[in-house]
């Protein structure tokens, strides 16, 4: 069988040199609008994941706000770790909340469980947006079983800000699980977000 070779300075170098070869503004087909932000020069920033790093009473039929107080990461300083109001980077960020200084569609993620030995018909997560209800996913309240929501989201970047909710109606208090390192048995309730385009 014959050996095929590509010589030096044909398609193979030039792959590599890619980057090298590459200078400026790439053209943009038909009068579109290059990329500024996103995962061109700074990646997906801000960006952060915060959890809850001790169990939270969640109380019967109500919205519970998850006191998420950890934070595995926050790369741009824009999610709040602590009880009350603070500004950050210019932001307004209410108790437990990721206010982003910049403007962009946001993938945002949360994940929690109640726990308790009683079911009940229902049970949610939510994710709130500027202190209303963005979007939530539902269950029946089994024992405990964990669920995961993960939408996009338009933040402004002046003022838009994000929380997580639980809900459940076991006819008690359940309980949502915390701990105090991210990643461990009882890490249960977390959210996190980034930033995946601009605005």
């Amino acid at each position: 069988m014959s050996k095929t070779t590509i010589p030096t300075g044909g398609i193979a170098d030039d792959a590599i040199n890619l980057t090298s070869k590459v200078t400026g503004a790439l053209p943009v087909a038909n009068g579109g609008t290059a990329l500024t932000s996103g995962f061109v020069n700074g990646g997906n920033t801000p960006s952060f994941l915060a959890y809850l790093t001790s169990s939270q009473t969640i109380v019967n039929n109500t919205n519970v706000h998850i006191q998420l107080n950890g934070e595995y990461f926050d790369t741009g300083g824009c999610y709040n770790n602590t009880g009350s109001t603070v500004t950050l980077n210019g932001v307004s960020a209410p108790s437990y909340s990721f206010a982003p200084n910049v403007a962009g569609k946001y993938f945002i993620g949360a994940k929690g469980r109640n726990d308790t030995s009683n079911d009940g018909s229902g049970t949610t997560i939510q994710l709130w947006k500027n202190g209303s209800v963005f979007s939530q996913v539902r269950d029946t309240l089994d024992n405990a079983e964990s669920m995961f929501i993960g939408v996009l989201m338009d933040l402004d970047g002046t003022d838009d800000y994000v929380q997580m909710f639980q809900y459940q109606n076991s006819g008690s208090s359940t309980v949502a699980n915390g701990t105090g390192t991210f990643g461990g048995d009882q890490t249960i309730s977390f959210m996190f977000g980034y930033l995946i385009g601009g605005a």
